[in-house]
Order: C-alpha cells, then sequence, then structure tokens
C-alpha cells in the first residue's frame, strides 16, 4: 500500500537536513510521492501580492519548471482558490492545466495540497497517481501533514538561497541576465559556475564589471561571461603592442600568444578554474573577452549497471518482474536481483520510491 512504512518524523527530519530552498523542495517531492505512492509532482510558490505563482520544483512530469502563472490556473491554482487540498479525478480535464496531453501523469487523478504560513499560501504541493488510480480521503489527511510540516523550511531556506544568478551577483560586480526555462541547480554546479566568473573577475584586473548570461537548455546550463572592455569598444594598445582585450583574453587563459605564462598582477598562473575541460576562453573582435562553459544540471553519475538501468525504466512504466523478464528475455529471477539492486542504490524499501528518488536525482530522464 502507499504510504506503508513511511515514517513522518524522519521524512520531517529530511526536509529540514539542508535549508536550502532547491533541495528542500525536492526532498518534499521526494517524500510526498514514497507517501501517496506518486512517481510525479511539483511544487509552486505563490506571489499572492503579483497573482502568480512559479513552478520552483518537479519530478517525473514536465510541468514548466521555473514560468510563472496566475493564480488562478492548474492544480495549482485550485487548490490556492478554495484554500484546502483539492482532488482533481481526471487532471486531463483540468482548466488550463500545464501538463502535456502526452505525458503519462496528465492521464490520472491529481492531488493539490496548499501550504501556509502565518495564515497565507506560500506554496502548492502536488503529486499524481498513477493511472487508474485515485487519492483516499487518508492519503490526503497525511499529505497535507507532511507538507505543512515544510513551511517553515521553505520560508527560512527561501530567505537565505538565492538563485544562482543572486549568488554570482553576490559574489563579483556582475550583470546576470537569464534565458530559458530557469532551472535548479546542484551545489557542486553552483560553486563551479561563480568560482569561474570569479576567476574570470581575476583575470580582468581590479574594479572589472562581468558581463554574465545564465542560459537553461533541456539538457544542461551554458554559462557566458564577458568583460565589460570589449562592449565599450575599447581597443586601447598597450606598451608591447597588444590590445587590452587581447591582454585580458590571455590573462584568462594564463598563456600569452607566444606560448609563454601570463606576468603581472591581473594573471591567473596556477589557478585551475579556467582551465576546466570545457572551459573556452576567447576574444571576440569587436565584442569582448567570452568565457564559455556548459554544465549538467546535476553531476552525480547514475550509480546503476546498464541492465539495472533498463529495468528501472521499466519500474517507471509500472510493469510486473514478469512483465519486465518477458521484455527483456530474461528469467523472473533475474529481473528479481536487478529490482533488489535498484531499491539498494537509491536506499529506498519500494519500487516507486526508487522511481521518485531517481527522477529526483536526475538519474533517469524525466517523462517526455
Amino acid at each position: 500500500m502507499p504510504g506503508e512504512g513511511f515514517r513522518l518524523d524522519a521524512a520531517v527530519a529530511d526536509v529540514y537536513g539542508e535549508l536550502r530552498l532547491a533541495p528542500v523542495l525536492r526532498r518534499l517531492l521526494r517524500h510526498s510521492g514514497r507517501l501517496t505512492g506518486s512517481a510525479a509532482g511539483s511544487i509552486s510558490l505563490v506571489d499572492a501580492a503579483r497573482g502568480q505563482y512559479v513552478k520552483a520544483a518537479e519530478v517525473g512530469a514536465k510541468c514548466r519548471l521555473g514560468q510563472r502563472f496566475p493564480l488562478d490556473e492548474g492544480a495549482t491554482g485550485a487548490a490556492f482558490g478554495r484554500r484546502r487540498p483539492v482532488v482533481i479525478p481526471d487532471y486531463g480535464r483540468l482548466r488550463a492545466g500545464h501538463l502535456a496531453g502526452t505525458d503519462p501523469a496528465s492521464r490520472g487523478a491529481a492531488l493539490a495540497v496548499p501550504i501556509w504560513w502565518r495564515g497565507d499560501v506560500i506554496a502548492v504541493d502536488v503529486v499524481f497517481a498513477p493511472a487508474a488510480s485515485d487519492f483516499s480521503g487518508g492519503a490526503v489527511d497525511d499529505l497535507e501533514a507532511l507538507a505543512q510540516t515544510a513551511a517553515a523550511a521553505i520560508v527560512m531556506s527561501g530567505r537565505h538561497d538565492p538563485s544562482l544568478a543572486a549568488l554570482i551577483a553576490r559574489r563579483v560586480p556582475a550583470t546576470v541576465t537569464e534565458a530559458g526555462v530557469v532551472r535548479p541547480v546542484t551545489p557542486a554546479v553552483a560553486r563551479i559556475a561563480t568560482d569561474l566568473v570569479a576567476a574570470a573577475a581575476r583575470a580582468a584586473g581590479e574594479g572589472s564589471h562581468q558581463r554574465v548570461a545564465l542560459v537553461y537548455g533541456q539538457d544542461g546550463l551554458r554559462l557566458l561571461v564577458q568583460q565589460d572592455g570589449g562592449l565599450r569598444g575599447d581597443s586601447t594598445t598597450e606598451q608591447d603592442g597588444r590590445s587590452r582585450d587581447s591582454i585580458t583574453a590571455e590573462r584568462a587563459s594564463g598563456r600569452r600568444r607566444d606560448g609563454g605564462a601570463v606576468e603581472g598582477d591581473g594573471g591567473l598562473r596556477g589557478d585551475e578554474v579556467l582551465r576546466r575541460d570545457g572551459v573556452t576562453v576567447e576574444e571576440v573582435p569587436g565584442w569582448g573577452v567570452l568565457v564559455r562553459a556548459e554544465f549538467p544540471y546535476a553531476r552525480e553519475a547514475p550509480p546503476f549497471s546498464p541492465r539495472e538501468a533498463e529495468v528501472l525504466g521499466l519500474l517507471r512504466e509500472g510493469l510486473t518482474d514478469r512483465e519486465i523478464a518477458a521484455r527483456l528475455v530474461v528469467s523472473p529471477k533475474t529481473v528479481e536481483k536487478h529490482v533488489a539492486a535498484v531499491l539498494r542504490k537509491t536506499g529506498t524499501t519500494r519500487r516507486t520510491a526508487a522511481v521518485v528518488t531517481a527522477l529526483d536525482n536526475g538519474w533517469i530522464p524525466p517523462y517526455r
């Protein structure tokens, strides 16, 4: 049964384990799925003053992460408008729903639970039931209890966990713009990205101002850092005949064009950040010095063998061990062994929980 073996005290301790907004929301979603038996869900943060909400976290479904919507749309709008948990029997028939009709999560019921703080709804936790399933009254009550315990964590983490753009702007003098649907990144990726911009700032020298673009794509984040000198069209020639932009590019890469090491107070000799694989530094004529890098949203590699990954993908489709065995042309005993390995590596005891954990960590792709 959904919720069997679920411990609210352990879930709450985990939610509050690291007070950063993105991890708090992802952990709340993971436990919401384990509690209700759902492999898909989303959490939206409510901005009542502006009459809108933003999709802040998702798992197992493409809910237009990072986009903003009016407070009368979707499952979130239904829970906000009624100020209580709402069960939507058929999400596919919901007015202004945000899941594509081809998304498996749109074919069943949805449960939306408001999260309160000081008398106001600050967020809505939405979970999607597997096809042909519904949510019992007990599941509604249990999810409401779990979601409400996270209210303080959401408020506290939101105060101290700025976006990646804010983290960069706080660390170095920079103008940061974002393109695409903004998605959360893991702490490791955030640290590498901010270190990269800081290294570029050191390379440019004291008093420089960086222009940074964060481009959120489907599979990863692209980071672009441009030095301000190029935009002014400043091509002042130094005494040795090299332009200022050329010198800046050499400082960023740590090497001169003649192959020698960069000397002087702006150099980055010994700084490994700008010498990472996948990081390029180039001088764009008429534009300036450009540092370019690309990152995945999560950096932890999937822990599964190729066969375990296949089994996990079929578990996500809701197949039984015998059905998986027939699909892979192996024995049910072999499937049982792979399922046991998947459960062990995800730290779970149930198949749905394993799928939720794998989706949460980016080990398997989201539903298309």
